[in-house]
């Protein structure tokens, strides 16, 4: 099987590849390590036989479409965030770089390594294979024959032996703070709904009124008071069919139309009266509906 990987590099590019983005997608606690796990994968059968490689244009040509398609997912996002906290990311980024450049300095003399492979050990702790691509670059530049080939080793085998972590031990970190700091996913979810549109169990259904107690309270009103994220949408009342207003005032036996969080629904109902069996105002010809796709950025 070694001789046939060795003898067709192409073969060993996508059994890698498949094979890493099957272990990614497993979770573990929640957890997955996603496309990093064919890094690990490659590692994994590197260290089976120095003579499995491919061909250098296909690392550089990854390397490209790697680079280019995160920029096309990320850049819009990344200039929004400059605009907005510029300052503050910038700053974190750069404290963060410095810190992680002053331990991989400290042990490199610690342990009395070689400069190639602490530059690729810094490359790796950060997860950052562009950067192994330049130091190559940098490498192959500057020295030719044996002893580009040799700094080029070292890089490598530095940088496969701090990436692992600088994966891992990021999940690691998220873990223990999770539980240092005691997170409650669904709290923070309840405090973000309120500013941005997160992802949401939505639900949309009747209420009939049973009781006269919000007849001179208005819908705005109400909203207002407990803090409501609901749409009201059409309104039976005495056999005729209205839209909802902020002015809109509710009584026994109406039947309103909402729409809101599951969760949130539910204390609607409970407040307003109870959920309704039947749809409201089907195919009412006063009123027209329309499914909007937003396409425009």
């Amino acid at each position: 099987m070694i001789e046939a990987f060795i003898h067709s590099p192409i073969l060993l590019l996508f059994v890698v590849t498949a094979l890493g983005y099957w272990i990614g997608s497993i979770r573990i606690r929640g957890s997955k390590l996603g496309v990093a796990a064919v890094l690990f994968v490659g590692l994994l059968f590197g260290a089976l036989d120095p003579a499995l490689q491919v061909p250098e244009i296909i690392s550089f040509l990854g390397l490209t479409i790697f680079v280019y398609t995160v920029g096309l997912q990320s850049g819009p996002g990344f200039f929004r965030n400059i605009q907005k906290h510029g300052l503050r990311d910038v700053s974190f980024v750069i404290l963060m770089l410095t810190l992680s450049a002053s331990i991989a300095i400290g042990l490199h003399y610690l342990f009395g390594f070689k400069a190639s492979t602490t530059a690729g050990l810094f490359a790796g702790v950060t997860t950052n294979t562009p950067a192994l691509a330049g130091l190559l670059d940098a490498i192959s530049n500057k020295y030719v024959g044996t002893m580009g080939d040799q700094l080029s080793k070292e890089a490598v085998v530095g940088y496969s032996i701090s990436y692992p972590m600088g994966v891992i031990g990021v999940m690691m970190a998220i873990a223990l703070m999770e539980k240092w700091l005691k997170i409650d996913y669904g709290e923070e979810q309840k405090i973000l709904r309120k500013e941005h549109p997160i992802q949401q169990d939505m639900k949309n259904t009747v209420i009939r009124i049973t009781s006269d107690r919000f007849a001179h309270t208005p819908i705005r009103d109400l909203i207002k008071k407990h803090q409501w994220e609901v749409v009201f949408g059409r309104l039976l009342h005495n056999g005729g069919t209205s839209l909802v207003s902020w002015d809109t005032t509710l009584r026994e036996g109406d039947l309103i139309k909402a729409v809101a969080n599951r969760d949130e629904l539910d204390q609607i109902i409970s407040l307003l009266g109870e959920e309704a069996p039947e749809e409201l105002m089907t195919g009412d010809p006063t009123y027209e509906t329309a499914r909007i796709f937003v396409s425009n950025p």
